[in-house]
């Protein structure tokens, strides 16, 4: 069965659980941004609510596809609805590989294009996703996406690898921010929120070292979504 992760045997299952909390915790984060664009229509809001649906949208395929590669009632009946996918089809072909790859790569798009999105609302306000330079860019950065999401379906690695070097620079960008803002706990928060997610994903490239550094990646990945949740609950109440 393909499986692009080094995952234990002890944990299958148990991972879809926590990203099973982590789609709850980036829904109501979107809910959140949302609700305030709503009443104050900065686009930045609005942004950061589509940034986690599409963590949201992220988290749903991985679940799905790791369901289908961990239980064996869950393939049987994607068999005989998905026949011509995920089965034997007459001619003796298995498209069962073809079908988990595709679930991983749609995983690996939406959460890369999520972060994508919430490195440009991490930059500087003015110009933030307004200026035509700016926005011209994004059509090379889908089609990098789209590439390294193809590439990472063979070399799960560069998948974390890229996540990494967008979370590091979001996590810089944030903490320009806590300076700039005169070092406000929020603001620290924040910062910490995306480098615990980013420290997650260091654990997330070597588990070809030891399988259990994948399990210390979904812990500080779902430490920094509840972070993350914690603070932005906060300061929307405090504003609004």
């Amino acid at each position: 069965m393909y499986q692009p992760f080094y995952i234990p045997t002890w944990f299958q299952g148990w991972d879809i659980l926590f990203d099973g909390i982590g789609l709850i915790i980036a829904l109501l984060i979107a809910a959140y941004s949302w609700r305030v664009y709503k009443i104050s229509s900065e686009n930045k809001y609005a942004y950061f609510s589509l940034a986690f649906v599409l963590v949201g949208l992220g988290f749903v395929f991985k679940m799905l596809t790791q369901g289908l590669v961990y239980y064996s009632t869950l393939r049987n009946t994607a068999q005989v609805v998905l026949i011509p996918v995920v089965g034997m089809a007459a001619s003796g072909i298995k498209y069962s590989e073809l079908f988990f790859r595709g679930g991983f790569l749609l995983y690996m798009m939406t959460m890369l294009g999520a972060w994508l999105l919430i490195f440009f609302i991490s930059q500087k306000k003015s110009g933030r996703l307004k200026k035509y330079y700016e926005i011209s860019q994004i059509g090379l950065f889908v089609y990098l996406v789209i590439l390294i999401s193809v590439v990472s379906n063979f070399k799960y690695f560069v998948f974390y690898l890229t996540s990494m070097v967008i979370l590091g620079i979001v996590v810089l960008n944030y903490y320009k921010n806590y300076l700039n803002a005169n070092r406000r706990h929020n603001a620290l928060l924040v910062m910490t929120s995306f480098l615990l997610i980013l420290i997650g994903y260091l654990f997330f490239v070597f588990v070809f070292l030891w399988k259990e550094l994948y399990v210390l990646g979904e812990v500080f990945m779902l430490v920094g979504f509840l972070m993350l949740l914690f603070t932005y609950r906060r300061v929307t109440k405090i504003k609004y």
